[in-house]
């Protein structure tokens, strides 16, 4: 087994390792990003979310599931997917909570980073991706179905399209992943309430808990999870669906309350928490930090310290997501410090599983 490294060692190591499963992330990924606006329309969240008391329809995909494919790749399989070498062939090793930056590319798995939200596009190149993260000892939120645009049709958001989607994937290896830690879990959807990404309505809460249902019936060890706010949530019942996913933003203020509220309610929910900040569009005007959209702004260091520190204070944290890498603000220095400082904050926690309580 391979000793736990040091920071300094660990961030050359894995650099080192990971410049070539760059190449496979690339060369196995449709466009299809997990991504959506990352943060709801509405500044003001409703106070009553629509709450779906109707029986969860039946199964729509019965297709059966393809046949079982080898597990061992060709060679041209692997000159598709990258050159992936490197790493150790001992037990992962992982402290601490999971402290993600959302998309960052296979090539940043440096210190203080072992960890992403992964969008799984080919099978084969998912399970050396899979077996090079072991190696190199990083963590994955695997979404099977990319983005948004995948699983809507004329009705708005598609069960049998979602359903296909994650099919693909139903024959690949994955137990002895979630059991060392290598998968945290499938992240299942992003923002179920905003009817802009589903043709103008909204997944039902009985559609979340068919999809969790769905991910456990083929995969029963990995957790699942959702990015939405609590309280869009609430009144349903959720017994496949482990962990919920959300962030802060400089719009969402103060903190306290928004903590108050939201780490409250998905208590009530009965599921492990993700937090995290919306680090290139959730910054204050005081920042002077252009973000990626009109009038949204990066978060300063200092916003990144403060709000990020009180925020991994909450006793219920399973990971910790930063909305999402961008490699000029990641290289500010005074940015890479406020991160440092929160990630060393996070190896520190108790490590918890995204899991139900």
């Amino acid at each position: 087994m391979m000793p736990a490294l040091s920071g300094a060692r660990r961030a050359s190591w894995l650099l080192g390792s990971l410049l070539s499963l760059s190449i496979g992330a690339l060369g196995c990924n449709d466009g299809a990003a997990i991504a959506s606006s990352e943060s709801p329309k509405d500044s003001t969240p409703p106070t009553d979310p629509p709450v779906d008391t109707t029986t969860p329809p039946p199964p729509q995909d019965s297709t059966p599931p393809p046949p079982p494919q080898d597990s061992t790749p060709p060679d041209s399989a692997v000159h598709f997917c990258g050159d992936i070498t490197g790493g150790s062939s001992g037990t992962p090793v992982h402290q601490g909570i999971a402290f993600v930056p959302a998309t960052l590319p296979p090539s940043r798995f440096t210190s203080p980073f072992g960890a992403t939200i992964y969008t799984a596009t080919d099978p084969v190149c998912l399970g050396l991706h899979l077996a090079a993260a072991r190696r190199l000892y990083a963590s994955l939120f695997i979404s099977f179905t990319g983005n948004e645009t995948h699983m809507v049709d004329a009705n708005g958001f598609s069960m049998t399209l979602w359903k296909q989607r994650v099919d693909r994937f139903r024959n690949v290896p994955m137990d002895s992943y979630v059991a060392d830690g290598t998968i945290l879990g499938h992240f299942i959807m992003d923002e179920p309430s905003d009817p802009s990404n589903w043709g103008g309505k909204v997944v039902t809460q009985a559609q979340v808990e068919e999809m969790a249902q769905y991910s456990k019936e083929i995969w029963p060890t990995m957790p699942t999870m959702i990015r939405t706010w609590p309280y869009y949530l609430k009144g349903g019942q959720y017994p496949h669906l482990d962990a919920i996913r959300f962030h802060y933003l400089d719009r969402w203020k103060p903190l306290e309350d928004f903590l108050a509220k939201n780490m409250q309610d998905a208590r009530d929910l009965g599921l492990a928490i993700v937090g995290g900040l919306n680090v290139l569009n959730g910054g204050s005007k005081d920042s002077g930090i252009p973000g990626r959209a009109d009038k949204k702004y990066g978060m300063s260091a200092s916003e990144i310290r403060d709000w990020g520190s009180r925020f991994l204070q909450e006793p219920d944290l399973c990971a910790f997501i930063l909305w999402e890498w961008d490699d000029k603000y990641f290289a500010r220095p005074d940015t890479k410090a406020a991160i440092d400082d929160l990630a060393a904050k996070a190896a520190a926690l108790p490590k918890r599983e995204c899991r139900k309580p």
